[in-house]
């Protein structure tokens, strides 16, 4: 009778046994199916595009099939003249926002000094609102470094835009956006506060979508960080029913300034938009 149950449960160790097996299988092959899906996004997007004619838009859609998304880039093609499309890997609207603000810096001396001022003005910021100040202070190095290049001629407008295309330091350079989008909404907590769904306040809001990497950009968000680095955009919704008013676009004005940048948003995504 011992033998029997020896046996039993012996059997029903080699069936656990094969369960893990299975599973720790199915794990590596998932993963490693993941880890070939985000290479191939790697070669076949890059993290900033070139600029293309607003009339490859256009060429995505058929006009029987997705008549709205047609009509609205051929309206597009009327006011704008190029776009560049970003990586959609949830950091697509710092990603664009940064693209398209560092490019104009070699264009507007004026906003070049502004900017410098307003983001150098971060760190202390930061530090006081209770940051790791070696962490962030790494962070907030980088960007002061690239912005100085800029300002002394050292980086030209080509390289700038080659960085953006290198994880390394286009990841830290949208760390500091995600950084001071954070900072700005922890200083303005009680004006925040109540947009936040989910029973969780600024900080926990913080912590979990705006500050880790990959995390879609969120209406709140883009109020924070055009707020954080004063700078007024707007938005072109392809999707009018996606815009925070159910118009075709959606302007985020600082300070009363007409916006001076310009985005595309099509579902989950943002790319740059250049005006004729």
């Amino acid at each position: 009778m011992s033998a029997n149950v020896d046996e039993v449960m012996g059997g029903e160790q080699r069936l656990v046994d094969q369960l893990c097996k299975d599973d720790e299988a199915l794990f590596e092959k998932a993963n490693k199916q993941n880890e070939e899906i985000e290479d191939e996004i790697k070669r076949s997007q890059p993290l900033v595009g070139k600029k293309l004619p607003i009339s490859s838009l256009a060429e995505i859609y058929d006009a029987n099939e997705s008549f709205e998304y047609y009509q609205k880039a051929k309206e597009l093609a009327d006011m704008y003249g190029s776009l560049r499309r970003i990586r959609g890997d949830g950091n697509c609207f710092y990603r664009a926002l940064l693209c398209a603000q560092l490019e104009s810096l070699f264009t507007d001396e004026n906003e070049r000094k502004r900017f410098a001022a307003v983001c150098k003005g971060w760190r202390s910021r930061l530090m006081k609102l209770g940051f790791p100040e070696f962490t962030t202070g790494d962070f907030c190095d980088w960007f002061d470094e690239l912005l100085d290049e800029i300002a002394s001629g050292k980086r030209s407008e080509e390289a700038t835009i080659s960085s953006l295309n290198e994880d390394g330091p286009s990841n830290y350079y949208v760390t500091f956006f995600r950084l001071v989008t954070s900072g700005y909404l922890r200083e303005n907590a009680l004006l925040y506060e109540g947009f936040i769904e989910g029973g969780r306040n600024i900080e926990q809001f913080c912590r979990d979508e705006i500050e880790p990497m990959w995390k879609d950009c969120d209406h709140l968000g883009i109020i924070a960080l055009t707020n954080a680095i004063q700078v007024s955009i707007r938005i072109e919704y392809m999707d009018r029913s996606a815009a925070p008013d159910g118009g075709r676009h959606y302007d985020f004005v600082v300070d009363g300034h007409s916006p001076r940048l310009f985005f595309l948003y099509r579902p989950g995504h943002y790319d740059v938009l250049y005006k004729k």
